[in-house]
């Protein structure tokens, strides 16, 4: 589908994002997502880091605590790692504990994740 044959808020959300990965942060929170298929606690962990304002990290731990478990950074982690939707769903904004990038699935590991959180600054 080109662009310009995509639905208007398939255009919307493609403009939010370029205009975020070139160094405009924009509140990329407002590109609706569909989460079926996805279980709860991913979900709710989804939702609790696209909360997480352009140019503000969390913890794994604080992230846990926003998701309603608050002992499960471990499983936000895994979360983290397989999220379906990178930059829409902000997971690089998502540090280890002491503020350590911790790890990153994305193309280009914690390179990328050091880019985004650096062009969102």
């Amino acid at each position: 589908m080109q662009p310009s044959n995509a639905p208007a808020w398939v255009r919307e959300a493609m403009e939010l994002i370029r205009r975020h990965l070139g160094g405009n942060p924009q509140d990329l929170s407002v590109i609706p997502t569909d989460m079926d298929g996805i279980s709860p606690f991913f979900r709710r962990v989804y939702e609790a880091a696209r909360s997480i304002p352009a140019g503000e990290t969390l913890s794994y731990a604080e992230l846990a605590e926003r998701a309603g478990s608050p002992k499960a950074f471990r499983a936000v982690g895994q979360a983290m790692a397989k999220n379906p939707l990178p930059v829409v769903v902000p997971c690089h904004r998502v540090l280890a504990a002491g503020g350590k990038l911790g790890g990153f699935s994305a193309p280009g590991g914690t390179t990328t994740k050091v880019r985004l959180l650096k062009l969102e600054r």
